[in-house]
């Protein structure tokens, strides 16, 4: 049996990565395409459980950027072993909102982490599951701070300004030094939806290596 592909949509909070994800793979189901959507941290109980964790010393200033990374990482193993592999492995096609990625921007760039201890626990924990394709949807950061106005969101989107242009400038340097040595596919985030919906899809084609009927 074909292995599934493995593609991850990244970016700075508001760029629109979840709303991509959902068209992404309404658009392969069209297409007759097996996919199943996922998020990460999280996307699945266990992971999910110490995605709150994280959520919660961070938001109580109780944690920094090593022991998120470590917590992040638990996470992600439970998630790598429990759902991105036995899907994989079924033929079908995984596309994640956010991977270790994000923590290569986050706790990376963002917060002054060690890059390389960060690509080097992320080769332990993903072996040889690794993203097919990273999808960064780049935005500015006045579009990331005018989409991120919900007072309900993650801790994360409470950060200031300055901490947001290190996250959008950490992603455009990532993509372009190709980092992790992934493959980086960088799509313009600003337009309408449906715009970046159409390039999302141009990309995914490629990817695939097959053509795809539109919505």
């Amino acid at each position: 049996m074909k292995k599934g592909k493995f593609v991850v949509f990244e970016g700075v909070g508001g760029c629109g990565k979840g709303t991509q994800v959902k068209l992404a793979k309404k658009l392969l189901n069209k297409n007759k395409i097996k996919v199943i959507s996922t998020r990460e941290p999280g996307g699945i109980k266990s992971s999910e459980v110490i995605r709150q964790l994280i959520f919660d010393l961070r938001d109580k200033k109780l944690i920094g950027s090593e022991g998120q990374m470590v917590l992040f990482y638990a996470a992600r193993k439970f998630w790598i072993e429990k759902f991105v592999k036995p899907n994989l492995k079924k033929g079908v096609n995984v596309i994640a909102d956010r991977s270790y990625t994000s923590t290569g921007a986050y706790q990376g760039y963002g917060e002054g982490g060690d890059q390389k201890k960060i690509l080097g626990i992320s080769d332990i924990v993903m072996g040889e599951v690794k993203p097919d394709a990273v999808i960064l949807l780049d935005v500015s950061i006045e579009t990331s701070m005018e989409r991120r106005k919900d007072p309900n969101g993650d801790p994360f989107d409470k950060e200031n300004k300055r901490y947001f242009q290190k996250i959008i400038d950490g992603y455009r340097e990532m993509a372009k030094k190709k980092w992790g040595g992934l493959k980086w596919c960088v799509v313009d985030g600003e337009p309408k939806v449906d715009e970046v919906s159409e390039s999302v899809a141009m990309v995914l084609e490629k990817i695939l290596g097959k053509k795809l009927k539109r919505l």
